[in-house]
């Protein structure tokens, strides 16, 4: 009776992820110098894995060239020491928002663009993520953002293909600033702070 009682908690477990840093893939491209102390980590501790955002901006700097080295690299160490991959696709800038300790813009190509932002009443844009009412605008290269991340899912899912769904176990898709879906009308940086209303 005691095994299958182990068995039945064992088909409920929850798994346990481990938010990598924001940081974890530096602006040239290259994985952090304590990566491998950090794994080492979680699989100590007993942890399935890890979760760790794959920024757009790392990813693509220029128009349709797709670099996640790094993140292969990453996947690769996650699958010699059997953990598992919680993938962030993060299609929005990092800095300015609580808790982000780095930088990291989005691609040129995107900020250069102008008019496909969220804008207050006041008119300040915010430049952190491309506003969902521009899906379909035609930016500067041509594309349409809808069609840039079509076209970085394609490219994403060609480079992991043999790991999504045995080391990479989840995908995620960050949407709006912050990576939350909302309209960023408490924005710091345009002058809001808590508690107050800022439109």
């Amino acid at each position: 009776a005691a095994s299958s009682v182990a068995v039945a908690a064992q088909a409920k477990r929850v798994g346990v992820y481990v938010m990598l840093p924001l940081w974890t893939v530096a602006d040239d491209g290259t994985l952090n110098s304590d990566t491998d102390n950090w794994l080492a980590g979680i699989k100590d501790t007993g942890a399935d894995g890890f979760m760790v955002d794959v920024w757009w901006g790392l990813t693509e700097k220029t128009p349709e060239v797709y670099d996640f080295t790094p993140y292969v690299q990453l996947v690769n160490k996650t699958e010699a020491l059997g953990l598992k991959v919680q993938m962030v696709a993060s299609f929005h800038q990092c800095g300015g928002n609580v808790g982000d300790d780095c930088s990291i813009p989005l691609p040129e190509f995107v900020k250069s663009n102008k008019g496909i932002w969220y804008t207050d009443e006041q008119g300040h844009e915010n430049v952190e993520y491309v506003s969902l009412w521009a899906d379909d605008v035609k930016l500067n290269d041509g594309r349409t953002p809808l069609q840039m991340y079509r076209q970085w899912f394609q490219a994403l899912n060609a480079t992991f293909a043999s790991s999504l769904g045995r080391t990479i176990v989840e995908l995620q898709v960050g949407l709006g600033p912050c990576g939350e879906l909302r309209y960023p009308s408490y924005y710091a940086a345009n002058g809001w702070s808590y508690p107050s209303y800022y439109a």
